[in-house]
């Protein structure tokens, strides 16, 4: 299956719903592939082959340069099973990471250099994924 593209249809119509200045959680879901597939206009990303994971790795670095101020890392994991879930449904790693507020977030994924450095390698890495916007984080 092909790596989804982020929807910024759904991204925009979520600014009116949700108050710009509150901060947005954002729910990964990732399965790798077990070879990165960089397209050919991004070849220069990859300049030997590469497993999903180390794709995603390099995903995470470059995404470093352009985060948002005030982004926090706020959960990682590696799941063990899915107790409930469609049949064959598998997720590699789950993160929650936490924007200062949507419109940061929005800048980021928007912005030139995601679009063209940061981008390809998710491609590249991920067989599957979901990316699902949370209005909030709560413990008890």
């Amino acid at each position: 299956m092909p790596s989804l593209p982020l929807s910024y249809e759904n991204l925009a119509s979520a600014t009116t719903k949700h108050p710009s200045t509150k901060p947005i959680f954002m729910l990964n879901l990732w399965r790798f592939r077990p070879t990165a597939l960089y397209a050919p206009e991004h070849a220069h990303l990859s300049p030997s082959p590469c497993t999903g994971e180390e794709a995603m790795t390099r995903y995470r670095l470059a995404m470093r340069s352009i985060l948002p101020p005030n982004t926090v890392l706020h959960f990682t994991s590696v799941p063990v099973t899915s107790v409930a879930a469609p049949e064959g449904e598998t997720w590699d790693f789950v993160a929650i990471v936490k924007y200062e507020n949507l419109g940061a977030f929005r800048e980021m994924v928007e912005c030139k250099e995601y679009r063209e450095e940061v981008e390809p390698h998710r491609v590249a890495a991920l067989e599957d994924y979901r990316l699902v916007m949370l209005d909030e984080v709560q413990v008890e």
